[in-house]
């Protein structure tokens, strides 16, 4: 199977929230997105290390959020959460369902397809799998 488009992963819209809040084109802080999107990855490691997942593949997961969360969470740390950001987190995660829907994918379809390639090393996900391009053209 090829590579889910980073389109269809929420995470990766968020990441570009940041960047647009970064860059000043909104005043709405991606902060408690980026929360419960790490509080998802934390959960997520665990399971890949309860799994077995292969340890290069939990070494990037680790190396990927530490670029597209940890990285802007540490950047936000002095910002605190307010309900209009958390009112945007949730349209902005609506119109992410709506996406998905309009692309002829279910929110849960996707969160498995994600899991399964994360826990069993299928590298399915965007950057996953651009890493692991990157690494065949390197042999």
């Amino acid at each position: 199977m090829s590579a889910l488009r980073a389109d269809l992963v929420f995470s990766y819209w968020v990441y570009v929230w940041f960047i647009l809040y970064f860059l000043n084109y909104t005043k709405y802080s991606p902060k408690f997105a980026l929360t419960l999107g790490l509080i998802d990855n934390i959960v997520m490691l665990f399971l890949m290390i309860l799994w077995s997942t292969n340890i290069k593949t939990i070494i990037w997961f680790i190396i990927i959020n530490t670029l597209i969360k940890i990285l802007p969470l540490y950047y936000l740390k002095n910002e605190s959460f307010k309900m209009k950001d958390i009112y945007v987190t949730i349209g902005l995660f609506l119109i992410y369902i709506i996406w998905l829907h309009i692309n002829s994918k279910s929110l849960v379809g996707n969160i498995k397809l994600i899991h399964n390639s994360l826990l069993y090393g299928k590298n399915e996900t965007p950057l996953m799998n651009l890493l692991s391009k990157i690494e065949k053209n390197l042999r």
